[in-house]
């Protein structure tokens, strides 16, 4: 059997543990590596590996050893794709990636079984925006949520001493539609001293009366307001196209800019907007150790899945009696959808966060703390 493993969206800190989990699984079949994303797929860029060919020290690193990349796959690139993987052999594609990837598949799948062609189709997730429907939770997000909750605290703690010539300071984190990442930030377990004030996530509409009045609170009660806010929250006050088709638009960040220079103007305080960006995703020396093994085991049932010649899915993972199962979702379920923080995980309070926290607590590795 013949099989194709490739990557679409951007890295994650685990993406190479799913890589080289799948590879592991697939030691009896004849593997070809996608190189480049869907760039790649459509132009051919498919070359032989096996887990050899990846070192394990890549698993312990960001980036991608696949490459990876973004693409508005047109109906037209399909048909070549498929005459790609149909000129090379292969039985069975294996994607690692978000809900852009998941649909990309399905939409592969669909159009091979329309003009009679035989193709199995699985999806690993993978993104740290954690916006997959279907799952408990996806690789990838552990780990950046384990770096926010190891250097947010800091900030605050950097923020605190510096609160006499800046009193207001605004974190931005990564969440393109999404506040998953900016919950994740509002961790205080280990010192709730250094907690955020509020947090904002594109769930909650934005309120600039009441966005000003807490900052506002913040400083009386607290001498400073720190705050976390998701690069997609309150996006008015940028022009970032935040629902760019496929994601194929870089995102710059700057809406804690934005903020702070609103609190500037209307409260008359210095305030600093903090964009932490792509090292979220890519720190591999922060990663979790419990997120890496997930990843890994993602990839190590995509290569079973497609062995047993299932299709049409992507693998699962979901929480059961404390414990992690891969149960695989059919991609139909979760193509080009996104999944957003549960109503009860709405609040700009981080106060009201606890159940949240319980949540998250299991994904972070060595009890939340920097392994």
């Amino acid at each position: 059997m013949r099989l194709l493993i490739g990557q679409t969206g951007a890295p994650t800190s685990v993406v190479n543990a799913s890589l080289r989990g799948f590879l592991e699984a697939a030691a009896e079949h004849d593997v070809l590596a996608l190189r480049g994303g869907p760039d790649g797929l459509v132009e051919g860029r498919l070359t032989p590996v096996t887990a050899a060919d990846v070192p394990v020290a890549a698993t312990r690193h960001g980036g991608s050893w696949l490459g990876a990349g973004r693409r508005a796959v047109t109906e037209a690139d399909l048909d070549t794709a498929l005459d790609v993987l149909a000129s090379n052999g292969v039985d069975g594609v294996a994607l690692i990636g978000g809900n852009g990837t998941m649909a990309l598949l399905h939409a592969l799948a669909s159009r091979a079984a329309a003009t009679g062609r035989d193709l199995s189709v699985v999806g690993i997730p993978k993104t740290v925006d954690n916006d997959l429907v279907g799952i408990d939770h996806c690789p990838g997000y552990g780990s950046a949520a384990r770096y926010l909750t190891t250097v947010v605290p800091d900030l605050a703690r950097d923020h605190a001493a510096m609160a006499g010539i800046e009193p207001v300071r605004i974190v931005e984190t990564l969440g393109r539609s999404v506040g998953w990442l900016a919950l994740a930030a509002t961790w205080h377990r280990d010192d709730p001293a250094y907690a955020p004030h509020l947090v904002l996530i594109p769930e909650l509409t934005f309120d600039r009366a009441a966005f000003l009045t807490a900052v506002q609170d913040a400083l009386r009660a607290h001498g400073r307001a720190f705050v976390v806010v998701s690069e997609g929250a309150a996006s008015e006050m940028t022009d970032d196209p935040f629902e760019a088709v496929n994601h194929t638009r870089i995102i710059l960040g700057g809406v804690s800019r934005a903020l702070a220079g609103l609190v500037s103007t209307e409260l008359g305080v210095a305030a600093r907007g903090e964009v932490l960006g792509m090292v979220q995703r890519s720190s591999g020396a922060l990663a979790s150790d419990v997120d890496r093994a997930e990843a890994a085991e993602a990839g190590r049932h995509a290569a079973k899945l497609l062995a047993d010649n299932a299709t049409g899915l992507m693998v699962g993972l979901h929480r059961r009696a404390g414990e992690t199962v891969h149960d695989p979702v059919p991609l139909a379920e979760v193509a080009g959808r996104t999944r957003p923080v549960p109503p009860q995980w709405r609040s700009t309070n981080p106060a009201d966060l606890g159940d949240f926290h319980d949540w998250l607590a299991p994904l972070l590795g060595q009890n939340g703390k920097a392994q």
